[in-house]
């Protein structure tokens, strides 16, 4: 019984001094990965709106999909006039994907930047993947711009699925209509 207790003993200080390293680790890289995602985002607004003057981030608005998490909303603005809006949303896809949708002000897809998905190897990581190319030479994200976003987006009318992967390119498109209701709701309540 003695030597159980001590063995129990021994396993609680290491199991307490791994949890002390962990911590210590995650306060010393946790403001630099914070860093490193915000800079991440703002290269995609970039990429989205490449002639944006500005991206005001909008603090109140209605998500109407809670599966979905919107994590950032923004106003673009370009010589002081609203120019569209930029949407980063988490939800579920395969696994899970994050990703910011930019629309006009007429909710046309301006462009879609996937900045991480957990999608299977394989096909899912096709969604992200620069090099993998559809029927129409576009990337999965590229075949986004243009398309009209005022109602839900559908498979195989308004966009084309990665072979082998039809649940991310299903939630992928939802993600992206989910993001174009919250911009729909916000212009919707008059806010410019």
């Amino acid at each position: 019984m003695k030597e159980a207790l001590k063995l129990g003993a021994i396993l609680a200080l290491y199991a307490a001094a791994a949890c002390f390293a962990l911590a210590l680790v995650n306060n010393v890289t946790a403001p630099e990965i914070e860093r490193r995602a915000l800079e991440k985002e703002s290269q995609a607004l970039k990429m989205i709106f490449p002639d944006a003057d500005g991206f005001e981030k909008i603090a109140q608005f209605e998500n109407p999909n809670p599966s979905a998490a919107i994590d950032s909303f923004y106003k673009v603005t370009k010589g002081g006039e609203t120019s569209g809006y930029a949407v980063k949303t988490t939800g579920p896809t395969y696994d899970t994907t994050t990703l910011i949708a930019g629309f006009d002000t007429s909710l046309k897809i301006a462009g879609v930047h996937i900045l991480q998905t957990s999608d299977s190897p394989g096909f899912g990581q096709k969604a992200a993947d620069p090099n993998y190319k559809n029927s129409k030479g576009t990337t999965f994200y590229g075949q986004f711009a243009g398309v009209d976003a005022s109602k839900p987006l559908a498979l195989g009318a308004d966009y084309e699925a990665i072979s082998g992967a039809t649940i991310t390119s299903n939630t992928m498109g939802a993600l992206i209509s989910n993001a174009a209701a919250v911009v729909q709701k916000h212009i919707a309540g008059g806010n410019k």
